[in-house]
């Protein structure tokens, strides 16, 4: 399942009532679908955080928000998964969809780019998905100081909402390429939408290397 990413006037009611759109009640989407023959490469021109081989024959492109309980699911069942069997094979890239219902999400993507200026994204990145203190303004600066970076220049860019273009970069990338919801991942041109198994990932990317 995933969360979408316009909730409109019909999601709003139904969230009220206790149903987010997309949360629940929903079938879960095709596995494979829609295009975005093009997401490796425009992330790849610009500066998202990856790991993996920049020549990998097979790139994975994940659009997330660290508040969203579907991307925390898929963070907890299958990254960690996905990183030790294809670490040295395929090229993960991270990008950011914070949506609107969230407000932890976009402070937490920015602080996450500002962890990345520091070359410690992918430690804080793991504390905003998985850390049971959670997200908000107070944990930010301890979670800066667990990973390593300089405090002060982390408090400084945090502050100057500096990355705030790169976030909406992202986003509008994300709708180019026909994302409706998140977290929404990208193996080279296939769709995968929702919180996916492990399997679903293997079989895509296993069938994109056999090419």
């Amino acid at each position: 399942m995933q969360w979408p990413i316009r909730p409109v006037i019909l999601g709003a009611m139904l969230f009220a009532a206790g149903f987010a759109a997309g949360y629940v009640g929903r079938d879960l989407p095709s596995l494979f679908g829609g295009g975005g023959g093009d997401a490796a490469r425009s992330a790849s021109a610009k500066d998202d955080p990856s790991w993996g081989p920049s020549n990998a024959k097979v790139t994975v492109v994940a659009f997330g928000d660290f508040e969203c309980p579907y991307c925390r699911q898929w963070f907890a069942n299958v990254y960690d998964r996905l990183e030790a069997t294809y670490g040295d094979t395929i090229r993960f890239i991270h990008r950011d969809f914070p949506l609107p219902m969230h407000a932890n999400a976009r402070p937490a993507a920015m602080a996450a780019n500002c962890a990345n200026e520091q070359g410690r994204y992918w430690e804080y990145f793991r504390l905003l998905y998985s850390d049971p203190r959670g997200l908000g303004s107070a944990v930010y600066p301890v979670y800066a100081q667990e990973t390593g970076l300089d405090l002060a220049s982390f408090n400084s860019c945090l502050a100057s909402n500096k990355y705030s273009a790169e976030i909406d970069l992202d986003m509008s990338d994300a709708e180019r390429l026909g994302v409706s919801g998140v977290p929404a991942f990208f193996i080279n041109d296939r769709l995968i939408s929702g919180a996916q198994p492990f399997d679903a990932f293997r079989q895509a990317i296993e069938e994109e290397l056999g090419k």
